[in-house]
């Protein structure tokens, strides 16, 4: 089960232990002195070391010293010790032990004590896998970052004459064979959408920060959707305070931002919907709420909607949520789905009233490079 280095200086006491371990299907790697381990003391090298504190030439200390600061490893250490007092545990747990057993030990202790510890490390070298896994997620995605607009380029180009193609001969064709093609158009229309919005989120954003009233902001995202087709019928009302709520902010992404949340929520209430835009200040942010009247979001996708290419709406591409609250973390802000007073949905852009100075230092180069 686990690799467990055994150092004491009791052959007796050792072999007893060694036998305990092994019959429980550990591998055991037993020494009498310091030395005699060394080689197999190194991060990944083991699974637990269980060490005497009392011995002649290298003690317990030592060993814990030499573990895990000098070289580095997070495998548990167990200490056994024939004088337990509270000094002694305080002492081991503050240099970085996991546990002491106290002299005689039990098979009871010693077993419940390891398995402890081979949890303990199973589960931090789960945790070492997934940061890899998204460390390795998050290079692929800068890689992809850096060639999107190559890739935007390349792939773009061939859809957009072949709609145009299409759109021309549409012109020329009967009602009904017009139908078909239209509908490939706008089939066509929605790939060039998902294109666009997934290099976006791919590729870092470049901020080009300054300060504005959050209101205004708000007034001019319903502006920009007062012609398109879902916003007909739907009724949306600001509510605003008397003073401006100034954050610091690229505001065309926070105005692309809520425009998203306006989207979503008018398909969401449909016609004769109605949706409330709040604006609020408050401490060192801003904030705006949408909140629609529709029929909210069920508590089983609440942890899915935000996540990339997750979309319960039909043709809905599932990148808007996610690319919003990637324009929100980029300002050091956040995006969230609040409890609302109604059945509909409520969601929250909050962003912060100053910018401290390494996301200004973030954004000015981005802008320079």
């Amino acid at each position: 089960m686990a690799r467990i280095l055994l150092l004491d200086d009791e052959a007796n006491l050792r072999r007893t232990l060694g036998r305990l371990l092994e019959r429980e299907g550990h591998q055991v790697v037993a020494g009498s002195r310091f030395a005699e381990l060394e080689a197999h003391i190194r991060p990944g090298g083991f699974d637990v070391l269980l060490s005497d504190i009392v011995m002649p030439d290298f003690d317990g200390m030592q060993v814990l010293h030499e573990v895990t600061q000098r070289r580095g490893c997070s495998e548990p250490v167990l200490l056994v010790t024939g004088l337990p007092t509270l000094e002694t545990a305080s002492e081991a747990v503050r240099n970085g032990a996991f546990d002491y057993i106290s002299k005689p030990i039990t098979k009871e202790r010693l077993l419940e004590a390891v398995a402890r510890a081979v949890r303990h490390v199973e589960l931090l070298r789960e945790r070492d896998r997934a940061r890899n896994k998204e460390l390795d997620l998050l290079k692929n995605l800068a890689i992809l970052g850096q060639e999107a607009s190559f890739l935007t380029h390349e792939i773009r180009t061939p859809i957009t004459s072949l709609r145009h193609a299409l759109a021309a001969v549409a012109d020329k064709l009967g009602v009904a064979e017009r139908v078909v093609v239209e509908s490939l158009v706008q089939n066509i229309q929605r790939i060039e959408r998902l294109l666009t919005h997934t290099l976006s989120f791919a590729k870092p954003l470049e901020l080009d920060l300054e300060e504005f009233d959050l209101a205004d902001a708000a007034r001019s995202s319903v502006r920009q959707i007062e012609a398109l087709p879902f916003r007909q019928g739907v009724d949306i009302r600001i509510e605003a305070p008397a003073e401006a709520v100034v954050v610091s902010a690229d505001r065309q992404f926070v105005e692309e931002a809520v425009v998203n949340l306006l989207r979503n929520a008018c398909e969401a209430c449909g016609r004769d919907g109605r949706i409330l835009v709040s604006v609020q200040a408050e401490h060192d942010s801003g904030w705006i709420e949408v909140l629609d009247n529709g029929p909210g979001v069920p508590i089983a996708q609440r942890d899915e909607i935000f996540r990339l290419f997750r979309s319960s709406k039909e043709g809905g591409t599932g990148v808007g949520l996610a690319f919003s609250r990637k324009i929100a973390e980029s300002h050091h802000g956040t995006l969230d789905l609040v409890d609302a007073p109604t059945n509909g949905a409520c969601f929250r852009l909050t962003l912060p009233s100053r910018v401290d100075s390494h996301l200004r230092l973030v954004s000015k180069a981005a802008s320079n490079s």
